[in-house]
């Protein structure tokens, strides 16, 4: 099992602005910057973990996971927890995944899902979806309501 680290939103803005969207996960980056804090400080950095080789092909970007996103949470009443949103979504875009969506990033997730909860973000600060719900709930804002009605019609 791995670690749970809570980090603040400004902090996770932060990381992703030193990260290669769909490629870096969050472990690439604070790797990366504790290398640079090595190198600084004049520490050998340890020697890396040879990660298994990362599938071929193309990643859908991310940015195609936000209709099926906005969909499912219109078909689930606007809100629902992660793990239901994650469940209808996966048939919803089951097609339009390669071998390289289906591969694991290191939280254990596939990196379709990482994808989409990176878009989730995105559609937070674009107020698209609410920033204050309960943990664990993903809920549309009144004009992610609106939007998402819109994509469905």
């Amino acid at each position: 099992m791995m670690p749970v680290v809570r980090i603040s939103d400004a902090t996770w803005d932060r990381l992703k602005r030193y990260a290669r969207p769909l490629e870096d996960t969050p472990d690439d980056v604070i790797r990366t910057a504790l290398d640079a804090l090595d190198k600084t400080l004049g520490k050998t950095p340890p020697k890396p973990i040879r990660a298994a080789p990362k599938p071929r092909g193309k990643k859908t970007p991310q940015r195609e996971f936000r209709n099926p996103l906005m969909r499912v949470l219109l078909d689930l009443g606007g809100a629902a927890f992660s793990k239901d949103i994650r469940d209808r979504m996966e048939p919803e875009v089951r097609s339009m995944l390669g071998a390289a969506d289906l591969a694991p990033v290191s939280s254990g997730d596939p990196r379709w899902w990482n994808a989409v909860c990176w878009e989730r973000n995105d559609l937070k600060k674009e107020g698209l979806m609410r920033s204050d719900s309960d943990r664990g709930i993903w809920e549309l804002s009144e004009d992610g309501l609106r939007e998402a009605r819109r994509l469905s019609e």
